[in-house]
Parts: C-alpha cells; sequence; structure tokens
C-alpha cells in the first residue's frame, strides 16, 4: 500500500464547470443531441436522446458524463444510461458501454463488469487516414452467476473521404469513416457472433456522429441513424 503523501501527490484535480473546450468541440451542461434511427425502406424506428448532464477537469482532461435516453417508433422510453468520454487535448476516448449494452435487451436486469471498453478519436482526422480498433468486453451475472460474456470489438475503422452531409440538424463538413463490428456473446459457454460493416459521417466540431449507417457482411443496408436535433 502507498503511504498516504503519495496518494496525495498522485490524486487528480478535480474542478466542476459549465462548460468546456477541447479538440475545437464545445462540451456544455444541458447541451442534447437526438439521433433518430431508420429502418433500410426509411421507416423511423425509434430515436436516441443524449442529454450532456455534467463537465469536469481532472489531471488535464475534460471528463463529459452524458445520459443516453431511447424510445421506440411509438415514443415509449426506455431507462436512461450513463456514457462517458474522455477528452484529453489530443484525443476523445468514447465509452462504448452505454451504447452497446442499452441495446441489448437480454441484460438490462443483470449486474454488468466491463473488463474493457474504449475507442478513440484522434485530434485530427485525414482522408486515407487508419484509426485505433475499438473494444468493449463485459461480463453479466445475476445474483454472482455469471450468465454471459460479451466481446464488441470496431476493427478495420479507416477515413474514407471527406464530404458535406445534410440532415434535419443542419449541413455539416463530415469525415466517412469505415469500419467493421464483430460482436460475440457466450451465454453458458455457447458462443453467438455476428459481424457487421459500418459507415459513419463524423463532424470535427459534434460530440457524435453526425449519421450511422450499418450493413451485412454481404453489403446489404439494415438500418442508419442521424443527428436530427442539435441543442447547445
Amino acid at each position: 500500500m502507498k503511504p498516504l503523501f503519495y496518494l496525495f501527490i498522485f490524486c487528480f484535480v478535480t474542478v466542476t464547470a459549465n462548460a468546456q473546450d477541447c479538440l475545437g468541440m464545445k462540451f456544455k451542461t444541458g447541451a442534447s443531441y437526438e439521433m433518430q434511427s431508420f429502418s433500410a425502406k426509411d421507416k423511423l424506428v425509434g430515436r436516441l436522446v443524449y442529454t450532456i448532464k455534467s463537465v469536469k477537469t481532472e489531471g488535464g482532461s475534460t471528463l463529459i458524463n452524458v445520459a443516453m435516453q431511447s424510445f421506440d417508433d411509438k415514443g415509449k422510453a426506455s431507462p436512461e444510461m450513463a456514457i462517458n468520454y474522455t477528452c484529453t487535448g489530443n484525443e476523445l476516448i468514447a465509452d462504448l458501454s452505454g451504447m452497446v449494452l442499452a441495446t441489448n435487451e437480454a441484460v438490462k436486469d443483470m449486474e454488468v463488469r466491463v473488463k474493457a471498453n474504449k475507442l478513440i478519436y484522434p485530434k485530427s482526422l485525414s482522408e486515407g487516414s487508419k484509426l485505433p480498433d475499438g473494444e468493449l468486453v463485459a461480463e453479466t451475472y445475476n445474483k454472482d452467476t455469471k450468465m454471459m460474456d460479451m466481446d464488441f470489438k470496431v476493427v478495420n475503422r479507416q477515413v474514407e473521404s471527406k464530404e458535406s452531409l445534410t440532415t434535419p440538424a443542419g449541413t455539416f463538413s463530415v469525415f466517412k469513416i469505415s469500419s467493421e463490428i464483430n460482436l460475440t456473446n457466450r451465454a453458458m459457454g455457447i458462443p453467438i457472433r455476428a459481424t457487421f460493416r459500418s459507415i459513419s459521417y463524423r463532424a470535427s466540431d459534434v460530440l457524435f456522429d453526425i449519421k450511422t449507417e450499418t450493413y451485412s457482411k454481404n453489403e446489404k443496408l439494415r438500418g442508419y441513424t442521424v443527428l436530427s436535433k442539435l441543442s447547445e
């Protein structure tokens, strides 16, 4: 055990703030983002609302706590889930857990123990650049009995091009990023695997992707989400 003196030396100083700027993005408490989800046939199937709950600095980084709530096509809301982002000044580190677990009904009443959780966006994007792989590794428990292992990988991430994209929230200058998503769930030792392809459109000054398209392995569109409202 480290002496108390060293604990004080290495302890981060935390300062709560209403707004912070980092990597050209402005993070403000109360800012909200609405994403609409559509089927491959352009039918509205639901929406996601993200709200920044708090912004603080810690150890030279900006920490952003976000509440995410999903709604079905009839407007029925699911419980809020927390997502955390860390902006270091050189990169934005996204928390994958809320995004993945919110869509998995099987784990909503279980204890989730996250072992790995990171998706990184570098300070600047450029056409042709490759981005680091992302991964979420988690275990789910029901009364201390492990029920399922989850491994969610985002690999082969590459910036394809720079484009202009218009959504109901406005027109944005975006980078088109392709990636492969590999999901493995092991329930009672039995693996269930799925592979998808994702195309996301990311602006340098907005926390969330402006649009995301999901494709099957044979390049068939399965659905997409678009930024429909932005309140900063």
